[in-house]
C-alpha cells in the first residue's frame, strides 16, 4: 500500500509541478509581448528551477537575456540547452543570433548552418520558426560576403512566410543578384 501512496504523491506533485510551469511560461510570455525581459527572465528562471532539463525554457530564457542585452547570458542559457540536448537547431540557430548581433557572421553562419540541417534532419522545415532561421542565415552569409547564396536563402524564407525580407535585401543590396537568382 505505501509503494502505491508515494506514487499517488509523485503524480499529485508532479502535475503541480507542471501547472506551475505553464503558469510561469504563460506570465512570462505576457511580459515579453510588452518588452518587460527583465520580469520575463525572472519567471523563466524560477520555471527552470521547477525543471531545470526543460530546453524550451533555457532556449526562452536565453532569448530574454538577449533582448535585453546580456549576450553572455544568453550565451550561457544557450549552451546549457545544448548540454542536455546536443541537437536542439533551435539552440544553435538562438547562438547564431547572438553572434548576429555580435557582428560575428562568420560563426553565425556555422551556426545557421548547422540548425537548418537538423531542422531538415528532422523533418521539421515547416516549423514557424524555419523562415526566420533562414532570413537570418541568408543576412548572416551577405554579410560574410555571399550574396548569391544569401538570395537563395532569402527567397526561400520569403516562400516560406518570411514577410521582411526587403529590409534584408535592402541592408545586402540584393536587389542585383535577386534579378540573377
Amino acid at each position: 500500500m505505501f509503494d502505491n501512496d508515494n506514487a499517488i504523491d509523485n503524480a499529485v506533485d508532479k502535475e503541480m509541478r507542471d501547472t506551475k510551469v505553464m503558469d510561469l511560461l504563460m506570465d512570462a510570455e505576457k511580459c515579453r509581448q510588452k518588452r518587460d525581459y527583465g520580469t520575463e527572465a525572472r519567471l523563466l528562471a524560477f520555471a527552470l528551477k521547477l525543471k531545470p532539463d526543460d530546453t524550451m525554457i533555457w532556449n526562452k530564457l536565453g532569448r530574454a537575456y538577449r533582448a535585453a542585452g546580456f549576450l553572455d547570458k544568453a550565451v550561457e542559457c544557450y549552451q546549457q540547452v545544448l548540454a542536455i540536448s546536443r541537437d536542439d537547431p533551435w539552440a544553435y540557430a538562438n547562438l547564431g543570433g547572438v553572434y548576429l548581433v555580435q557582428e560575428n557572421y562568420t560563426d553565425a553562419c556555422e551556426l545557421y548552418a548547422k540548425a537548418v540541417w537538423l531542422l531538415d534532419a528532422a523533418n521539421k522545415l515547416n516549423d514557424r520558426d524555419y523562415p526566420t532561421i533562414l532570413a537570418n542565415y541568408a543576412f548572416a552569409l551577405g554579410k560574410s560576403g555571399d550574396k548569391r547564396q544569401a538570395a537563395r536563402l532569402l527567397k526561400e524564407a520569403e516562400k516560406r512566410g518570411y514577410a521582411n525580407g526587403g529590409y534584408i535585401r535592402k541592408q545586402l543590396k540584393l536587389s542585383l543578384f535577386d534579378k540573377l537568382f
